[in-house]
């Protein structure tokens, strides 16, 4: 392809731009609030964990970081979207 082919196919006015932290955000996301589920409903022998419920507290940090991470990726798209 020339330059001028590939500057042809570039949309004109305003560029969508997506975050790739958006992305990733949303799958570690995803995958937390499975293990988050799984740990409120799931089958409750701990006693390899010492009594404590590893997929709950796991997947609160997942769930969180994963929000945490999309919301970032979600308004940096939006500070470049008005600029």
């Amino acid at each position: 392809m020339s330059q001028e082919d590939i500057q042809g196919m570039q949309p004109s006015g305003q560029q969508h731009r997506m975050s790739i932290a958006l992305t990733i955000g949303a799958t570690i996301g995803l995958i937390g609030l499975v293990i988050l589920l799984y740990g409120l409903f799931g089958h409750a022998d701990y006693s390899r964990s010492n009594g404590i419920n590893i997929n709950l507290w796991w997947g609160l940090l997942m769930f969180i970081f994963g929000v945490l991470m999309s919301l970032g990726g979600y308004l940096s798209s939006r500070k470049h979207m008005t600029s």
